[in-house]
Parts: structure tokens; sequence; C-alpha cells
């Protein structure tokens, strides 16, 4: 633990619904490194940024998950993704997008995060009451 290594390798992903906060973000970023490295005498070495503009969800849609939500006696929770999930693909292509977020340990960033069958159902719930509104 005591060791100093030669070299550090790491990513940061950062996310937001604003291109101008992620505009921000990466000068703020970049100076400090400046700062980080004048005042400890060490490198970064950037590699190629990946860059990609953020995806809105559809109001319309997103309203009515949490109305389904509610209507299935779940309290609505809504939140910013920022990944790359298919719904961004669709929304930036000008289809309307939104997501139902169900734990799962094989696609979540956190192995702790284990779907279990009551956490799919709620999901499969909201979708469906979604969907019979929509009839």
């Amino acid at each position: 633990m005591s060791r100093i290594p030669d070299s550090v390798s790491f990513s940061l992903d950062m996310r937001s619904q604003k291109p101008e906060t992620l505009d921000d973000m990466r000068a703020l970023l970049k100076s400090e490194m400046k700062e980080i490295e004048r005042d400890r005498r060490v490198r970064f070495e950037l590699g190629e940024e990946l860059r990609v503009e953020p995806a809105l969800c559809d109001r319309g849609l997103v309203a009515g998950l949490e109305e389904a939500m509610r209507q299935v006696g779940q309290e609505p929770f809504v939140m910013p993704s920022g990944g790359g999930h298919d719904a961004a693909v669709f929304a930036a292509a000008g289809v309307p997008s939104a997501m139902v977020f169900v734990r799962n340990r094989n696609g979540s960033h956190n192995p702790q995060e284990a779907m279990e069958i009551d956490d799919f159902l709620a999901g499969v719930d909201i979708l469906s009451a979604f969907l019979a509104r929509a009839e």
C-alpha cells in the first residue's frame, strides 16, 4: 500500500443533460489537471476523448410512465440517465423515448444491485399500466 506507482490509468465519465455543463466540466478538469501537474510534478497523458451529446427523454412519455407508477402504487422517481442506452440512440434519431430502470446485477455498474423477481415484476407492472393507458 505504500508503493508509489509509476503510472495510473483511469477513465472519467461525466454526464449531464446540458451540453454547456459538460463543456464547463471539461474546462474545469483541464484547469485542475494543469494545477496538479505543476504542484505535484506529475503528468497527465490524455487518450482520445469520447464525446456523446446528451439525449433527452420525451417529456410526454416520462409523464405517462410517472402516472403509470402512481397507478400501480409506486412512488414516481425520475432521474436523468446520461447513459448510452438504446433509448439515447432512438432519441438522437428523433424517436420519442423514455426508460424504466430495473436494478440488474448483469446490467448495472454496481454488482450489488442484484435484481429480485419483485423488481422485475414492478417494472412489468409499470409498463403494462403505461401501455393500457395508451390504448
